[in-house]
């Protein structure tokens, strides 16, 4: 996988040792790689040695580094503002402290109190104030000096915000998407609330104004007691009630108004969706909306439904009443027949919505069958489903047909639908998703959140944070979010933008260590799925470690192995790289059925890929068609007779000459001609005799930039990296020959101040 995986196979090269037995050595190793036996192998098993990725050997301690874990569910009303990030918190403290002289004092002290803080928050249910206070506490006790008081005195008189502390657990999911959706529900009962009290009284009034100027309304000792004892002693009651009863109109209200305003008042006083002012404690006999069960949520949607289409009707008919709008020989009949359907949407949205929080591991078949269709029928219910084991359920054994949809792929059935809002993302990124939470929690609609958690079996104990992560680094839950209300098309509505390095199969990160010479080595490796998939203790059969005479044989790189021939036996056993407890690396092995579960991943990731705009098939093969009729143009252009020339010199520009055609390849230009070039405006070109070899191209990516033979650059693949990239090169080239002409993806983000930027290196 570029030049970097080479050097990694050349120094795996170097570290074999020859052996007897060639034939049989690889009889074995075959047999190793095709079914997971070690029989004569010289390979050993694992088992014991706490292995985990080389790519954790830098997270050892998490209390110590920053990250956004704890969050805090502050006690804000606001859902925008309800979750934050302790280390995001800290770093407005300090913001607001501004350049003081002891700033650096503070800041130093600050990053103290907020590792203290960290270390403390897993232990259950904590208020961010108790613990904040108990860490300062602790560490002005443990030898602080009168600057560190001061400093945490100060930080804590600046801290105005309060809440619950959550630390990255297995019941994170639960409390962040619970959190957020309780506060929209609030918003969503208040509205509702205040709208059935202000057509209560409005209604009230209707019918207390036609008892204020009834007969009885009119009753000398009525109209004394609302005069009052002062003007009630001064006036004649008995003589101003004879006065107004005898001007008073025959009727205010038909019976018929009377009864409607009357059965309206009945439907808003009995209605059980949310308390009214009466119910100070909120422990009215009012509706449950949150359930571990979606059968029980969709069954009492659905019992309710009644109820919700008399309130709601209610609701509308009340608005007009209060107006003075309603007209019985038209509204009547048309009301009669009106139902749920026929009611806006902005009133069913008033009512409060279903929140079904369930593990995956614990869905039955009915469950998962249900929840689909209520999905897809737009059921107002809200979804979280936490995943606890990717591993679970994914081996044939496990499956069945009744079994239900697998959790790892219940988000991608619903999206394949395009119905519902969907977000599938781990726990380790819930706070970055908090405003899509928030989002699909305030749509009208169905709204499914897959969560999952970290949990699995680990070899080297992986927290969940740093598991939930991995798992979408790897692309074996990747992240996704499908908002049907961010606009018309699938390029409005699906977003991968939570996943790492998108453009690519898996994300490629920086590992450094030191060899046996206690050099530093630092390689450029992808995090790939066998990565991940070697880190969970029950796939242990299908890795092998080196046995003391380091028989290994031929070896390469996982992805250099997949990239060439996933699947298939050619006598070279891939590896992951892994660290055991104490930071020792090794070359761990695996075999064909993992290579073949992270196959499955990789044309999953891919398929996503498509639906997002990333290496879209169909935009690929416009392009292909439209550059081949480009070039049938050029070469019927080329074949066609030159015209005679005009009269006087003609001026006559000469495209240097690099990519596509060098130096020595079939059908180069030859460097002497100087004949213009007419060019592919959509594809990149350097300038190739001219490269001064100076690698700024090939670091930023060296799939999209290469050297010939000459070692000098041209463009190896102008499809193997982002615009972004080739502008980014053109930028850092030493001596300006990089053209990165026009943008071949038109869905890449940023395009138009890219386009910008390489205006001047057409």
């Amino acid at each position: 996988m570029g030049a970097s995986m080479t050097d990694t196979r050349h120094l795996a090269a170097k570290a074999q040792t020859p052996t007897t037995g060639v034939r049989n050595g690889q009889q074995n190793r075959a047999s190793f790689y095709l079914t997971g036996h070690r029989m004569g192998t010289g390979l050993g098993d694992v088992d014991g040695l706490g292995l985990r990725s080389a790519h954790f050997a830098a997270y050892g301690d998490l209390d110590r580094l920053r990250y956004d874990y704890p969050l805090v569910l502050t006690d804000d009303r606001d859902a925008t503002n309800a979750l934050q990030s302790l280390s995001g918190l800290v770093d407005a403290l300090l913001a607001e402290m501004g350049d003081a002289p002891d700033s650096d004092r503070i800041r130093h002290h600050a990053m103290a109190l907020e590792t203290e803080i960290r270390a403390r928050s897993g232990h259950g249910p904590q208020r961010l104030s108790d613990v904040w206070a108990a860490a300062a506490t602790s560490l002005v006790a443990a030898g602080g000096d009168e600057h560190l008081a001061d400093s945490l005195a100060r930080l804590t008189a600046a801290l105005r915000i309060d809440g619950q502390l959550v630390a990255c657990t297995a019941d994170s999911s639960r409390q962040v998407v619970g959190h957020l959706w309780r506060l929209v529900q609030q918003e969503r009962t208040d509205r509702l609330a205040a709208r059935i009290e202000r057509l209560r009284q409005q209604l009230g009034d209707i019918l207390a104004a036609e008892q204020a100027n009834s007969v009885a309304g009119l009753r000398p000792d009525r109209l004394a007691q609302s005069l009052g004892p002062v003007v009630g002693a001064e006036l004649d009651a008995d003589a101003l009630s004879r006065l107004l009863t005898g001007n008073r109109p025959a009727t205010l209200l038909s019976d018929a108004r009377r009864e409607r305003v009357q059965r309206l008042l009945g439907v808003l006083d009995a209605q059980r969706f949310v308390p009214d002012e009466d119910d100070i404690d909120g422990d009215g006999d009012l509706f449950e909306f949150v359930y571990t069960d979606p059968v029980a949520a969709v069954t009492a949607y659905q019992e309710r439904f009644a109820a919700t289409a008399e309130l709601a009707k209610a609701l509308v008919v009340a608005e007009m009443e209060a107006d003075g709008r309603y007209r019985e020989e038209v509204h009547d009949a048309l009301f009669a027949k009106w139902d749920v359907e026929d009611l806006e949407s902005d009133i069913l949205d008033l009512f409060p919505k279903y929140l079904v929080e369930i593990d995956a591991e614990a869905m039955t078949a009915e469950q998962s069958v249900v929840l689909l269709d209520a999905l897809a029928a737009g059921i107002p219910v809200k979804v979280l489903v936490q995943v606890n084991d990717l591993l679970r359920g994914t081996s044939s054994k496990e499956r069945s047909p009744g079994g239900g949809v697998p959790a790892r792929k219940l988000g991608r059935y619903v999206l394949a639908a395009g119905e519902a809002f969907v977000l599938q993302t781990a726990s380790a990124g819930l706070f970055h998703v908090r405003e899509r939470i928030v989002t699909g929690s305030r749509l009208p609609g169905a709204a499914l959140f897959v969560v999952y958690s970290g949990g699995g079996q680990w070899l080297g104990d992986l927290p969940p944070y740093l598991a939930s992560a991995a798992a979408t680094e790897a692309r074996v839950f990747p992240a996704f979010c499908y908002d049907p209300s961010a606009g018309e098309t699938w390029a409005d509505r699906l977003s991968l933008g939570c996943n790492p390095q998108t453009d690519l199969d898996w994300p490629v990160h920086r590992v450094s260590y030191a060899d046996q010479q206690l050099q530093r080595v630092t390689l450029e490796l992808p995090f790939t799925a066998a990565d991940f998939w070697a880190g969970d203790a029950r796939m242990q059969p299908h890795l092998a470690i080196a046995g003391p005479d380091r028989s290994e044989g031929t070896i390469a790189p996982f992805a250099e192995h997949f990239a060439s021939n996933p699947g298939i036996w050619t006598d070279e056993l891939p590896y992951v790289l892994m660290v055991d407890r104490d930071d020792r690396l090794s070359r761990v092995f695996v075999d064909r059925p993992l290579v073949h579960r992270a196959q499955r991943d990789v044309e999953q990731w891919r398929r996503l890929q498509e639906l997002g705009g990333v290496h879209n098939s169909h935009v690929a093969r416009e392009l292909a068609r439209q550059r081949a009729l480009f070039e049938a143009e050029l070469d019927a252009a080329r074949e066609a007779p030159a015209p005679a020339p005009a009269p006087g010199p003609v001026a006559t520009t000469t495209a240097p000459t690099g990519e596509p055609g060098e130096p020595g390849e079939p059908g180069a230009p030859d460097p002497d001609d100087h004949e213009p070039v007419a060019r592919d405006p959509y594809l990149p070109w350097i300038e190739t005799l001219r490269c001064s070899t100076c690698n700024e191209c090939t670091l930023i990516n060296d799939r999209m930039f290469a050297y010939n033979e000459n070692r000098q650059a041209f463009i190896a693949d102008p499809d193997a990296g982002t615009y972004a990239e080739l502008v980014q090169a053109a930028e850092n080239c030493q001596v300006a020959i990089i053209h990165p002409a026009k943008p071949r993806n038109p869905a890449e983000a940023g395009l138009e101040e890219l386009v910008k930027r390489a205006e001047q290196f057409a």
